[in-house]
């Protein structure tokens, strides 16, 4: 991975690998937010695969991000919840319960971040419930489902200013 300094002030990032089923979902909602055209200017959209720490590089420099990753919230696939990254409750999960391979690199980087004073003034994290994260790629059907909602969502929030 190449860290791309920031050409907006918005960041709409990406987590997950598609090979691996549902954890692709954030390609799959970036993806839509490419072909909507409806994003304002001074928004960057990153596929940033399965960062781990690096993530806390793709955040740098950014006023707004909104992440987007499957996350398992013991809802209903496809099911998605819009996050503050203060206080949320996506922290380490172990990978021997089929969970996604970066899902505790994000909260490590998160709190990397605020440690080092570099991450944006807000963050929210677009969290969606899969129902199958393994060897194969495509989206479950419940999954697929989801992605439009989740792209209007995220176009609603970056049609509103950012609050801190």
């Amino acid at each position: 991975m190449v860290h791309q300094p920031p050409t907006g002030t918005t960041l709409v990032l990406a987590l997950g690998n598609p090979l691996r089923g549902d954890d692709g979902v954030g390609a799959a909602v970036l993806e839509h937010l490419r072909r909507s055209g409806a994003l304002p200017g001074q928004v960057d959209l990153v596929d940033g695969g399965t960062a781990g720490l690096e993530t806390v590089l793709l955040l740098q420099g950014y006023r707004r991000a909104m992440i987007i990753d499957a996350a398992d919230m013991r809802l209903a696939p496809g099911a998605w919840r819009r996050l503050p990254a203060a206080g949320s409750s996506l922290g380490s999960r172990d990978l021997s319960a089929g969970h996604t391979l970066h899902s505790a690199g994000l909260a490590e980087a998160l709190a990397l971040g605020e440690a080092l004073g570099v991450l944006p003034e807000t963050i929210e994290i677009f969290a969606i419930q899969p129902l199958e994260v393994g060897w194969a790629p495509g989206l479950s059907q419940q999954v697929q489902a989801c992605t439009a909602d989740v792209a209007d969502a995220i176009l609603d929030t970056l049609s509103r200013p950012a609050t801190e």
